[in-house]
């Protein structure tokens, strides 16, 4: 009896603890199983070697999906392919950056708009993942299908890793394709060349002319030296500095009279504009016609003065001429007048009198 009920308890439990797991699983798992989701698929041509079923589909970082299944196109279509064909499961809940009333619709416009999807890898671990985003399109990075695809295709693009390997083939095959050992015959003959063409050079001649060219510098040199510091060239330095000072004597010295003159020009009109104010208060109506013909009058004293300034600084070098002819007239007199104090016959001859011999008189 007591063995009877032992196992009529051990099959109650049995029973209770298979409708507690149903349970748990209709409450926890009936989302996932009640969940919708939107098929899509790619293709890669090269290896997928990381991604398993259940691998995770991000957008921008984000999850919006998971890997549904990895088989061959061949496998799939009936079509001579040797791409890898990925179908993806997509949550309905997806937006991508787009809008539309279903996530079939917005699917669409993303790829219309360049939505691709590309292997990554999570660091150095080796689990890849993919990753989608948009990206300009590029023809040659692009794959080609021959089949109508059941799902929605997103194109796909090379993995960062698929492009550093065909880069790194590219540079081997172009390194491969240097003619290495032409191109170390070039060089030896080119050294060949320029160690003959050295040893054609007569280098004695041409260190002789270059010693007689140092040579010639250094006398052209030391005769510029002694030209710059000769007595003439001082002496002709010396008279310019002392014409430019007198030139500028002249010119300040001149300065004062023509401020002057302006200044009384500038006198006189105020005064007359002054004698103008009072007419036209006294005048009354003849003001009008006076101070017309004193806006005249001032015009032409201010194209007077103007003509007068003018005038003094167009005939600065001719005052100049004459001052040096004045000084020069100076230093002739002088010299005429030591001449005629050391012979003063000269007044009343050409050349001085002869000498009278006494003894001859005698």
């Amino acid at each position: 009896m007591t063995q009877k009920a032992n196992y009529f308890k051990l099959g109650l439990f049995v029973i209770i603890a298979s409708g507690l797991g149903a349970t748990f699983l209709i409450i926890f798992g009936a989302g996932e199983f009640f969940k919708k989701e939107l098929l899509t698929e790619t293709c890669f041509n090269e290896s997928v070697q990381g991604l398993t079923i259940g691998s995770e589909v991000k957008y921008k970082g984000i999850k919006i999906g998971s890997v549904k299944s990895i088989t061959s196109a061949s496998r799939v279509y009936q079509a001579k392919s040797d791409y890898v064909l990925v179908i993806i499961s997509l949550e309905d809940s997806i937006s991508l950056g787009q809008t539309g009333g279903s996530a079939k619709a917005r699917i669409q416009n993303a790829i219309k708009d360049g939505l691709t999807v590309r292997l990554a890898f999570k660091g150095l671990t080796g689990a890849a993942y993919l990753e989608t985003d948009y990206s300009v399109k590029d023809p040659d990075n692009t794959l080609d299908i021959s089949w109508l695809p059941k799902n929605i295709y997103i194109p796909s693009q090379k993995s960062s890793m698929k492009q550093f390997g065909d880069t790194l083939n590219q540079i081997l095959d172009n390194l491969a394709g240097i003619n290495l050992k032409g191109l170390t015959q070039d060089i030896e003959t080119l050294v060949k060349t320029l160690d003959q063409k050295i040893n054609d050079f007569d280098m004695e001649r041409i260190s002789s002319l270059i010693a007689s060219l140092l040579k010639e510098l250094k006398d052209t040199n030391q005769k510029v030296n002694s030209a710059m510091g000769s007595a003439r060239v001082k002496r002709f330095l010396d008279d310019a500095q002392a014409s430019f000072s007198e030139l500028r004597t002249i010119v300040e010295t001149s300065k004062i009279p023509i401020n002057k003159a302006i200044n009384d020009f500038q006198e006189a009109a105020g005064s007359t504009k002054n004698i103008t104010a009072g007419l036209e208060t006294r005048l009354g109506p003849k003001i009008n016609s006076l101070s017309s013909n004193l806006d005249q009058l001032m015009e032409s004293l201010a194209a007077t003065s103007g003509l007068l300034e003018n005038m003094i600084w167009l005939n600065s070098d001719r005052i100049k001429l004459i001052i040096e002819n004045l000084e020069t007239t100076s230093e002739n007199l002088k010299q005429m007048s030591k001449d005629i104090k050391k012979y003063p016959g000269r007044l009343l001859f050409e050349k001085p009198p002869e000498k009278i011999n006494t003894k001859e008189n005698e």
